[in-house]
């Protein structure tokens, strides 16, 4: 989006030579299945030579017990049939692909250079070609309404997307952006209204069985967490944790509305900190509606994002996702 800070996003300065020592020495902490990744880029814009001697450097490693294959980051207008061919030879499984937004205003101001129908070819291409299908999604983009970024959450369902990243927009120093920042052009989403909307696109996600593999943008260079680096925006250091928090609040808020005499729920271990929330906040919400002691019981047989009353219904931690008008 408008030449971003990449370094600052992705980090920068390690050799190839320092990456393939590290892929020689690592090894998994327990039996999983796991990608080696080139995150952040336009891998596939890169001179095609650079590419191969990148893959070739990889490929040895993939042959290690657990390793899927090579996972890359790259734009939609950047996947033209050689290219789609050439990846697929050289061991990449996965490709995901920078949609940020469907509404083809909101891409001409953020100077993506494409439309959207340059998303859905490309998507159907790299599912032709046998690829896991990953896509990102931004909200707070120039020019993008609420409305326009939950049209484009529910529009990328059409993708068939096997993986998506959400996050908000942030402004970085150094980028275009700042620059439309300064001059009083662009506006940030605040945290709140990032929150609400990233959280609309998780429910929708997640409904749908799409592994949700980040929420929030990550900011980072070779030094550290480079936050000074942030100019404006709504970043949270633990984004994903309040995303899935709030919708949890919500979820069982409602389900108190209807039946405030059940005070007792049976939760995953593993997703104890968000069904509390930060400060405890959601228990202390939901003790405001329900009639008795609200109680939360971790019972590691129950399934992950999930919670049972105490008749034994199991629902959805993160509820049921909407649908929008246009």
């Amino acid at each position: 989006l408008f030449r971003s800070n990449q370094p600052l996003v992705v980090g920068s300065g390690e050799t190839p030579q320092g990456w393939s020592d590290r892929l020689q020495s690592f090894t998994p902490v327990r039996e999983e299945e796991w990608e080696i990744a080139f995150y952040g880029g336009t891998f596939s814009a890169l001179p095609k030579e650079e590419q191969r001697n990148f893959l070739c450097r990889i490929l040895p490693h993939t042959k290690k017990s657990g390793v899927l294959g090579i996972r890359i980051s790259t734009r939609p207008d950047r996947v033209p049939e050689e290219t789609l061919s050439f990846l697929k030879e050289s061991g990449v499984r996965t490709i995901e692909l920078g949609v940020e937004s469907l509404d083809d205003e909101v891409l001409r101001r953020s100077g993506r250079g494409h439309t959207a129908a340059a998303v859905f070819d490309a998507c159907r291409r790299i599912r032709q070609h046998g690829f896991v299908l990953g896509i990102h999604l931004m909200c707070g983009l120039p020019g993008q309404s609420e409305e326009s970024f939950y049209r484009t959450v529910h529009e990328s369902l059409s993708l068939i997307p096997q993986l998506v990243r959400i996050a908000p927009t942030l402004v970085l120093k150094e980028t275009p952006l700042e620059r439309l920042y300064t001059r009083g052009v662009y506006r940030a989403l605040d945290l709140e209204d990032a929150l609400r909307q990233c959280g609309y696109a998780y429910r929708v996600f997640h409904n749908r069985h799409i592994s949700i593999i980040r929420v929030g943008l990550a900011i980072s260079d070779e030094n550290g967490e480079g936050t000074e680096k942030l100019v404006a925006g709504p970043w949270h250091p633990a984004f994903r944790h309040e995303v899935e928090s709030r919708l949890v609040r919500e979820t069982i808020a409602s389900y108190l509305q209807e039946h405030p005499e059940e005070s007792r729920f049976l939760i995953h271990p593993k997703d104890h900190s968000i069904v509390v929330g930060a400060g405890k906040q959601n228990r202390l919400a939901w003790q405001k509606i329900c009639l008795g002691t609200m109680t939360v019981i971790p019972d590691a047989s129950q399934p992950r994002h999930t919670f049972r009353t105490s008749v034994g219904q199991n629902h959805s931690l993160f509820g049921e996702s909407e649908g929008i008008t246009s």
